[in-house]
């Protein structure tokens, strides 16, 4: 099994309003922009392998509002680090609709769910994407009480690539809001096995939104 470790994220929101939810850990939350609004996620994403340091720097993350449905184009800029060199370009792009299907205000629970579709549009030869497409299918929950959120996916996703083999995987996060501005949280998250020869995943993670 192998460990990582990773830590906080940047990113802009243009929006009317927004959820404390989501970025900048690698778990969503159910809910959407506001209807007409944007949200805008920058975050620098840095992992570590035996061997090998993976980087988007920067990841950008790209979200447009309807009620209760969220548009997503997300596309980052890798950079790979291995034994024999460095590589570094556009990675492999991802597009996806959230459907925010129950929304109890009362009880501030939220589901949804939250296909998505990865497109090959790195170049597989430098080690900057998979070149093949992948397909996920989260289901996204969160509840809310005073200060706090927590909110958790579970997900599958199918790949084509010959090397790989679909996976299961699963996250949550719990929010504290410090102030009105600031608000920290921590996550776990963890996969099957991606690979045909590898092992599980277990990622913590530390951030917050400013």
């Amino acid at each position: 099994m192998k460990v990582h470790c990773g830590v906080l994220g940047i990113w802009l929101l243009l929006a009317t309003h927004f959820s404390q939810a989501g970025p900048p850990f690698v778990t969503d939350d159910p809910e959407p922009p506001p209807p007409g609004g944007w949200e805008i996620n920058v975050p620098f994403i840095l992992e570590r392998t035996p061997g090998k340091t993976e980087m988007d720097a920067p990841l950008f993350d790209l979200n447009y509002g309807l009620p209760d449905i969220q548009l997503k184009l997300e596309f980052p800029i890798e950079i790979v680090k291995e034994s024999n060199g460095t590589q570094a370009g556009p990675g492999d792009s991802l597009i996806g609709v959230k459907w925010r299907f129950f929304n109890n205000e009362q009880s501030q629970v939220q589901i949804g769910v939250y296909p998505q579709l990865l497109i090959p549009t790195g170049n597989e030869s430098r080690g900057l994407g998979q070149g093949r497409t992948a397909f996920v299918l989260p289901l996204v929950v969160q509840k809310g009480w005073e200060k706090w959120t927590v909110y958790g996916n579970v997900g599958y996703l199918w790949q084509t690539a010959a090397e790989s083999r679909d996976y299961f995987y699963a996250g949550a996060v719990l929010e504290r809001q410090i102030n009105n501005r600031l608000t920290l949280g921590v996550e776990l998250f963890g996969n099957s096995p991606k690979e045909r020869d590898g092992g599980s995943d277990f990622a913590f993670n530390i951030g917050g939104t400013w």
